[in-house]
């Protein structure tokens, strides 16, 4: 949490006009300084500047590309002095997907965001509340204008450019002709007004007297349709502006998306002529080109070569790895030399901890239907969603696996039986987090061959699953906010208990699409009072546009005991055509809280992890020399289920996880019908209940907002949607916004007790 000093200076429009609220509040800026008096201010004035910028690219001749529209919405920013205010900005975050979180008794405000968070105290509890109603007042237009983006892109669909001019076009012409009739009209009258005039001394001056009233609500009628056709042209003309805007910067990203695949199918021509010696063979496509590519035997990963006319475009390697950009590598220097030191492991076999049997419970599906045999077309789809949000991309079920992301995440715990069991066996708080670390990777063991996505779960949507009577656990999730989309997930099992909020930002460039998820994971042991926390990594799906979509996941990992300091820092390998690594490798090192090397992790994220515990570790630099004793297999994936390519490439628990059964709250995703119509082969049916439900959605979503507006102006307070089984808080260790579970699920799953849950199906 250290304060934003990035020294950036941007000319501001001099008007106050747009300003909401601004005055002195007490920011946290790190351990040192603690809080430090900054003046904020609550506007739109991004808004306008941004608008400026994008009137001297026009000048300028530039291509303007809009960026999120979230870009354009309520900002709160903060200046050191009031009188910064127009010429720097020394901090802001955008409120539109902000979440914010208010203590009375302390006169806290915290506002989270995915990129940053602001730790504000007030200065008194009616300064507080004036704060609070003005951020929510905020939140609530900025996400209202994002609401009515979204519902303007789906009406809009495919063809943006075409059906904007074909609406403006049939809109104009209706009030075109309404002018034409009141012009024709007015003639009418004038004529006969003139007559009246003429003839005006042989006439009542009651008769001319209606004439003339009658002509001058004949003229108003013209000038009020001529009005209304300038504000429907500059309407429909924006609209067409936006769509056609739209169209261009996806035709260029289009453009460049294929040149740079153009470059790259002719460097792997080039690698796969040098490797194969053919002279010319293709990398991908199919000219008989040598493909290098893995095997395992006897849990020792070897490399072979082959030759094949599969079309798999694997991408050469580039700088899609947003980490870099954005600084969220949690690698030191002194990690990185770890991570380049050499390892030596004396000779033998490893030692394979054993697996715990687990007796079995109650009967459970071990099949789900075939997943219909439908050519897909991703690109169709996702060509029109370039910069968008991953959930808020319409898409149909013929691209989604019949689960929902509460679901998804809780594939998280398929092994916690085999690892978070054995973990809170484990005395030793450095052995714990090897555990613990196993545990973290193998819930990207499915992710390989899964390229299809869940269905985003509706508001208040929850999933529970109970399986104490055979693997030891039980879990709840629940989808608790739409602004931002997220789902607070709460499971706990024999010796440990684990909990995450799952929300996440996304970037999608025409070739590729990277999932990068938003908050920490938490897993604590209440015998040893240890507590871990990390966050997950980038998950990449590639070839978008040609080939065979493939998985990739990326990046660093930190696993940070708060009870004894030890850390686990995890790398996580991205993939490189041309690179001698093993694919899919992980690897790490287990330090004490004085940095001391104790444990060497090393694996692959679907297949196995190792741990190695360190004997001496030597050198510095390039000559890092690390000794270790014999590895022992922690963990090590199930073999693939028999048929499971045929069922979405589900495995046997991803399989159960959707099985009917009676006594779960009717807003859990088993009971989705949707969902259920797509598993069952059912999907021109499915997407009908698709569009209905979210139909529905949108009509209380809407229902809500007028709610809001008409509380905005009786100046009252909006009181947020509450999550039913989990609350807001602010997180002690990370300093994050979290949702905790409140217990009460369970005992109404009881008592048959859902008074509580809304009506969402």
């Amino acid at each position: 949490m250290w304060e934003e000093e990035s020294g950036m200076s941007l000319t501001r429009p001099s008007t106050n006009s747009s300003m909401e609220k601004s005055g002195w509040l007490n920011k946290w800026t790190n351990y040192i300084k603690g809080y430090r008096q900054r003046w904020f201010v609550l506007d739109k004035r991004a808004m306008n500047l941004r608008k400026r910028l994008r009137g001297a690219k026009k000048s300028l001749g530039c291509v303007w590309r809009p960026s999120n529209r979230a870009d354009k919405l309520n900002h709160i920013q903060f200046e050191e002095s009031q009188s910064e205010v127009g010429e720097t900005c020394r901090g802001s975050i955008n409120l539109h997907e902000a979440r914010v979180l208010s203590d009375k008794v302390t006169s806290n405000i915290v506002i989270a965001h995915s990129t940053q968070t602001f730790h504000l105290k007030a200065q008194n509890d009616l300064d507080r509340e004036a704060w609070l109603k003005a951020l929510e007042y905020a939140r609530h237009r900025a996400n209202k204008e994002a609401d009515s983006d979204n519902d303007e892109d789906e009406t809009l669909g495919a063809s943006r450019g075409a059906i904007a001019l074909e609406g403006a076009k049939k809109a104009l012409e209706i009030k075109m002709n309404q002018l034409h009739t009141s012009q024709n009209m007015l003639a009418k009258l004038g004529k006969e007004l003139e007559n009246v005039m003429m003839n005006g001394e042989a006439m009542d001056r009651k008769i001319i007297g209606e004439r003339i009233h009658m002509f001058t609500v004949a003229s108003a009628t013209v000038v009020q349709a001529a009005d209304e056709i300038a504000s429907l042209s500059e309407k429909e003309i924006k609209k067409l502006e936006k769509a056609l805007s739209s169209e261009n910067s996806q035709r260029i990203q289009l453009q460049e998306q294929l040149e740079t695949l153009a470059k790259q199918h002719s460097s792997l021509e080039r690698a796969a002529a040098r490797e194969g010696g053919s002279g010319g063979g293709s990398g991908g496509g199919g000219g008989g080109g040598a493909i290098r590519k893995w095997e395992r035997k006897n849990g020792i990963v070897a490399s072979y070569s082959y030759t094949s006319d599969e079309e798999e475009f694997h991408d050469a390697e580039e700088d899609i790895y947003h980490e870099r950009k954005t600084g969220s590598s949690v690698n030191s220097g002194e990690d990185e030399e770890l991570f380049s030191a050499e390892i030596v492991v004396p000779e033998g076999t490893i030692m394979v901890s054993p697996r715990i049997e687990m007796k079995s419970g109650r009967f459970r599906r071990s099949s789900i239907p075939n997943r219909p045999d439908h050519p897909l077309n991703l690109w169709s789809i996702m060509k029109n969603c370039i910069g968008k949000e991953l959930s808020k991309i319409p898409m149909p079920v013929n691209f989604s696996e019949p689960l929902s992301v509460l679901q998804r995440i809780t594939e998280d715990l398929e092994y916690s039986h085999l690892l978070l069991d054995e973990a809170a066996r484990k005395t030793d708080p450095l052995e714990q987090l090897c555990w613990v670390a196993a545990y973290a990777v193998s819930s990207y063991s499915t992710t390989g061959n899964r390229t299809t996505k869940p269905f985003n779960p509706l508001l208040g949507e929850t999933y529970e699953c109970d399986r104490m009577e055979d693997l030891g656990w039980r879990s709840i999730s629940e989808q608790v906010s739409h602004h931002p989309p997220a789902a607070a997930h709460h499971a706990e099992g024999k010796g440990w208990t684990m909990y995450q909020d799952f929300t996440m930002t996304s970037r999608f460039r025409g070739k590729y699409l990277s999932v990068i998820p938003i908050g920490h994971t938490h897993v604590t042991f209440p015998a040893s009072r240890n507590h871990y926390t990390y966050k997950k990594i980038t998950t990449t799906v590639h070839n978008i546009i040609v080939g065979k979509l493939w998985i990739d996941n990326h990046g660093d990992m930190e696993i940070t005991n708060h009870t004894t300091g030890d850390k686990c820092t995890l790398k996580f390998a991205q993939y490189s055509y041309f690179g001698r690594d093993v694919p899919r490798k992980v690897s790490g090192f287990v330090k004490d809280s004085s940095g001391n090397v104790k444990y060497v992790m090393q694996g692959t994220w679907d297949d196995h992890m190792d741990m190695l515990k360190v004997i001496k570790a030597t050198g510095k630099g390039d000559k890092t020399k690390v000794e270790t004793e014999s590895p022992i297999r922690v963990w090590t994936v199930n073999e693939p289920y028999p048929g499971n390519d045929q069922m979405h490439h589900f495995t046997r628990f991803a399989i159960e996880l959707n099985e009917e059964e009676e006594g779960v709250a009717p807003t859990d995703s088993r009971l989705r019908p949707d969902q259920r119509l797509m598993e069952n082969g059912l999907w021109d049916e499915a997407n009908e209940k698709k569009q209905e439900l979210e139909e529905k959605q949108r009509m209380k979503r809407k229902a809500r907002e007028a709610q809001v507006d008409e509380a905005m102006q009786r100046g009252e307070h909006i009181e947020e949607i509450q999550p039913i089984w989990f609350e807001k808080t602010q997180d002690e260790k990370t300093g994050s916004l979290i949702h905790v579970f409140k217990g009460e699920y369970w005992k109404a799953k009881e008592s048959n007790d859902w008074s509580k849950s809304p009506n969402i199906f």
